[in-house]
């Protein structure tokens, strides 16, 4: 036990060394900082102005320009029409001519030509995926014919307004989980399990490749058990990748409280995840890190150069990148069998099963047997992972296929 705290240490300490963990650290922070920091810099330089009471308001957001021609011969009330235009404002423009030149130059965003009451042309530059303000264009239309026409029919167009849009009062009664609301947190703590296990997976690959081409490896497989060098290393892997990982939520924490008043509080919601949310995050998402770390590590002592890692990894990151889509496309539907399947294949529970749990309805037992089955498969994972550790450190030249040193310890 002793000779596994020792190795522990070493490669714990290791990790803050290396400038991989330090500057991906350090870019991460500020990519948070920066990010939920951004409403408060907007407010400072951009939008906000002070009223007589001295209480702030941000300024209305200028959504661009957009030209027309009137050859209605007044059957269009003009003022109307922009009233009831959100995308921007309306500039008139008398000849079709300078209309399309300030489009094609991008001086406005989109014109429209009015022909009739109901009839229009729109001129665009190119006719791109998002919308042009075509359809608030219509909707402008729409709601100043209905004003015209209630007028002529000697009827008050507001007091009929409530009967041509009635407002609706629902209320959603949540029996199970608020999938919804639960979507945003769950993506991210799913990416940031990704990003730490494809990160850590492929430094302790690296690690075990480097020590092996420098033959350091030799001595200390023969001084000690190999289930303490492989174990202390990717324990140490998985306290540095948690590490990092709490750290950079402890900074979003307390950058979002410092920028709280500019979000309007509207982010609250995503630093308050439920207890037993994270309970689950932490139980398979450290299972499930150690029980790819585990194949990483063996993986990388196969090889004797860093540069045949992502070779010899490339199987086993094809099957991890494969189960972070089925946990992403299973965030739609909770309930569909390949996300149930999943939940309960150590390749892909800790994703799998947490998505379930944290979007969805799950049974205990549901959760109590996946755990239990990730539990078991990581530790035997973990003592084939040391003999393949122990079998490939010692071997040199060529990579060495999995399937190779499978068949090599079978017959040992």
């Amino acid at each position: 036990m002793r000779e596994f705290f020792v190795v522990l240490k070493f490669e714990f300490l290791n990790f803050f060394k290396n400038k991989a963990f330090i500057i991906s650290t350090a870019i991460l922070a500020a990519m948070i900082i920066i990010g939920l920091s951004f409403p408060t810099i907007k407010n400072a330089f951009f939008g906000v102005e002070k009223t007589k009471e001295g209480t702030a308001i941000e300024e209305q957001e200028d959504l661009g320009t957009f030209g027309y021609i009137d050859s209605t011969d007044g059957k269009i009330d003009i003022n109307t029409l922009k009233q009831n235009f959100p995308a921007g404002k309306l500039k008139e423009f008398t000849s079709k001519e300078d209309l399309e030149s300030e489009v094609n130059k991008g001086n406005i965003e989109a014109g429209f030509i009015l022909e009739d009451t109901l009839k229009y042309k729109n001129i665009i530059k190119n006719n791109e995926m998002m919308g042009s303000g075509e359809g608030m264009f219509e909707d402008a239309i729409i709601e100043t014919y209905r004003i015209k026409e209630f007028e002529n029919l000697g009827i008050n167009y507001n007091e009929v307004q409530g009967l041509i849009r009635p407002e609706i009062q629902s209320e959603t009664v949540v029996l199970g989980k608020d999938s919804a609301n639960n979507f945003l947190y769950t993506n991210i703590l799913v990416f940031g399990l990704y990003f730490v296990i494809l990160m850590y997976g492929q430094l302790i690959a690296s690690g075990v490749a480097s020590e092996k081409s420098n033959r350091a490896m030799e001595v200390l497989v023969t001084s000690t058990d190999s289930k303490n060098l492989i174990f202390g290393k990717v324990i140490a892997g998985a306290l540095a990748g948690f590490a990092q990982f709490f750290t950079i939520i402890a900074l979003g924490m307390i950058t979002y409280q410092l920028n709280r008043e500019a979000w309007d509080n509207s982010l609250d919601f995503l630093f308050k995840i439920p207890a037993d949310i994270l309970l689950n995050f932490a139980l398979f998402g450290i299972l499930g890190y150690l029980f790819y770390a585990f194949i990483y590590g063996a993986l990388g002592a196969l090889v004797s150069r860093t540069e045949d890692i992502s070779a010899s990894a490339t199987p086993i990151t094809i099957i991890f990148i494969g189960v972070f889509f089925i946990a992403m496309t299973g965030m739609q539907n909770t309930e569909g069998i390949l996300l149930k399947v999943a939940s309960f294949v150590p390749f892909s529970s800790f994703m799998a099963m947490f998505v379930r749990v944290s979007m969805g309805s799950v049974k205990l037992w549901e959760v109590i047997l996946s755990l239990g089955i990730l539990f078991i498969s990581t530790i035997l994972i973990g003592i084939l992972a040391s003999k393949i550790y122990r079998m490939g450190t010692l071997r040199y030249g060529n990579p060495v296929k999995l399937k190779d040193a499978l068949k090599s310890l079978k017959e040992d």
